[in-house]
């Protein structure tokens, strides 16, 4: 279900697109000539290029005629003794024309790419059937891939991949990116014979649009009202969010959530729509994610890294922020592994003449009752039967612990 909402416009961050400094192994420059030859030699080039993973039929009729084929490559796909952390990070530049980057890697370490709650639900593009987003604020493209057969030539056992693309070419789009980047996916998958086939999305959803009053781009500048499509809101696997029995606290709820129909990821988000009619420390956000695999583990280190993760639960009483957050984490056997829940209450703290004055001081019942919301909001959205954890059969849960996400 598509939600509708009308509000000021909110000016975009801008987006980035950095290809990054590549360690050059070979480097491939194809002479000059008429534009047909040029063009011919670019898509001779291309056909080759990456190990000839780079799907030829989504890039032939988008590379320029004008301008010589630059290649950076490198990776154990293409050199399979060689020491490198990537099974593929490959380059092809057109000079001022375009450039295509794509890099694939075992998901060992650390995927570097936001996966906490807030990146999940910023604004981007999903495909349906695929783990993975194009954050509108966070750079290139990154997909997810299972491989339940593991990856060969790891030090441990591996059984996802990623693969991140950037298309900066003539007529790309979002979904072109997408589709390059399943079908580099899957080319690695087969190769390595790792247990999973990915088709390319048949379409892609952006997040969050905004239109005019007329339904058309909105202009730079223009502060009038717009409209803003979120195809997000009321998704099905987030129902239980708003249902008086699951949601601790009283109010409307607006509810939010992920379009990737994925059974590695999930994210849900709610908002109290009257909770200018909240009391102090009442919940008014609510939010509930989940990762499987190794993918958890990322997901896991990137909250460890900001000082948020269970244990580290000694901070004051006292709140001076409206993004305060009281969050709890679980972990559960689920159909892709072990993975990771998190959910977290967000309570209404004060006003702006209170937090000049120090802030809003809870007392050990209200942060008892706030403990008490977390613990509620947890066990609802494990037991809810239209839910995302209930749908990949998350079983033997075990609560890891509270996070105080304030200063």
């Amino acid at each position: 279900m598509t939600g509708v909402r009308w509000k000021k416009l909110r000016l975009p961050l801008a987006g980035t697109l950095t290809l990054g400094l590549l360690a050059a192994v070979g480097v491939t420059l194809l002479s000059s000539g008429d534009g047909s030859g040029q063009l011919a030699a670019n898509r001779a080039q291309l056909k080759k290029a990456c190990g000839g993973l780079l799907p030829y039929d989504e890039l032939d009729d988008r590379i320029p005629d004008d301008a010589r084929g630059t290649l950076h490559q490198y990776g154990t796909l293409l050199q399979p003794a060689q020491e490198s952390r990537s099974l593929l990070n490959c380059s092809l530049e057109w000079g001022s024309r375009g450039a295509v980057h794509v890099e694939a890697a075992t998901l060992v370490n650390h995927l570097p790419y936001g996966l906490k709650t807030e990146d999940l639900l910023s604004p981007g593009h999903e495909a349906p059937g695929v783990t993975g987003r194009a954050s509108d604020d966070k750079g290139n493209l990154w997909i997810v891939a299972e491989c339940p057969n593991g990856l060969a030539g790891r030090a441990r056992s591996v059984s996802q991949l990623y693969v991140s693309v950037s298309v900066d070419v003539s007529k790309a789009s979002v979904r072109t990116e997408f589709r390059v980047a399943v079908r580099i996916a899957d080319a690695v998958a087969q190769q390595q014979h790792c247990g999973t086939t990915l088709k390319p999305p048949t379409r892609v959803i952006d997040t969050y649009e905004e239109h005019d009053a007329n339904g058309g781009p909105v202009a730079e500048g223009d502060y009038d009202d717009i409209r803003v499509d979120e195809p997000g809101r009321g998704v099905a696997k987030c129902d239980w969010m708003s249902a008086k029995a699951s949601a601790p606290a009283q109010g409307t709820w607006t509810t939010v959530g992920d379009l990737q129909q994925s059974r590695l990821l999930s994210v849900c988000g709610a908002d109290r729509q009257d909770d200018d009619e909240a009391a102090d420390l009442a919940p008014v956000a609510l939010d509930a994610a989940s990762w499987s695999g190794e993918l958890g583990r990322s997901a896991y280190r990137d909250y460890e890294q900001s000082g948020q993760y269970p244990g580290f639960d000694d901070r004051p009483d006292t709140l001076t922020g409206n993004d305060a957050r009281l969050a709890l984490w679980a972990r559960s056997e689920c159909a892709a592994g072990t993975t990771y829940h998190r959910v977290s209450v967000r309570p209404k703290v004060g006003n702006p003449v209170d937090l000049e004055d120090g802030g809003t001081k809870m007392s050990a019942a209200e942060r008892a009752e706030l403990s008490s919301s977390a613990k509620k909001l947890m066990t609802s959205y494990l037991n809810a039967s239209g839910g995302w954890p209930s749908a990949q059969h998350c079983h033997a849960t075990k609560l890891l612990g509270e996070v105080e996400e304030w200063s």
